[in-house]
């Protein structure tokens, strides 16, 4: 037979566990696995835009816009849905009018990879600042000089790049909008408390006072 702790039996508490290393191990791969995806992900597309002379990233926000407007027409319907569709037409329709086209280009690219990137990992950790710094310096020391030599491929691109860069707007707005409403409510019903409180108080006094 085994021999217990004299501690353990006496007090009847039992051993706690020792944490295993394999589990903060497996947590490191996993993280370091992500990051990897991340990179690789990132050098296939850049190396499929300079093949077919096409920025497939910007094709990410639009399939985040189809997702959008679905969502608003199955939980707000179809006038809210439209009405969301046709702002963000118009905003898309101002980027392209409004911002030069290197600018334009080089936004929504930046945008595409440090939202990718943000989005997915969800905390601000030193190799998420890394890589968004690597995607910026990437864009504006190689991607941003390049523009001039590809006119069909900006042609192409830039109703796409427009989309990338309006669609944010929209949705910060959006965002926005929805955090100073519930501010709002917020606000109106600390009021409506407080008054229901006072009217109460008032009450107590008065039946009090009699």
């Amino acid at each position: 037979m085994k021999r217990r702790n004299a501690g353990d039996c006496c007090t009847g508490k039992p051993r706690r566990p020792l944490k295993r290393p394999g589990k903060i191990a497996d947590g490191i791969y996993a993280s370091i696995f992500m990051y990897l995806k991340f990179f690789l992900v990132w050098a296939l597309v850049l190396l499929a835009d300079f093949i077919l002379e096409f920025r497939f990233e910007y094709l990410w926000p639009f399939w985040l816009a189809l997702q959008s407007a679905y969502d608003c027409y199955k939980f707000q319907g179809l006038a809210f849905s439209i009405f969301f569709v046709c702002i963000t037409i118009t905003s898309d329709v101002a980027c392209y009018l409004f911002i030069p086209v290197q600018w334009l280009m080089f936004t929504a690219s930046t945008y595409v990879w440090v939202q990718y990137v943000w989005q997915t990992e969800r905390s601000s950790c030193l190799p998420s600042i890394l890589l968004s710094f690597l995607f910026l310096y990437i864009e504006v020391g190689v991607r941003l000089r390049d523009l001039k030599s590809f006119p069909f491929h900006l042609d192409l691109c830039r109703p796409f790049a427009a989309h990338c860069v309006g669609y944010p707007v929209i949705t910060l707005g959006f965002s926005f909008k929805s955090c100073i409403s519930q501010r709002f409510r917020l606000v109106i019903g600390i009021s409506l408390i407080d008054s229901l409180l006072c009217r109460t108080s008032a009450k107590l006094d008065f039946l009090v006072f009699i």
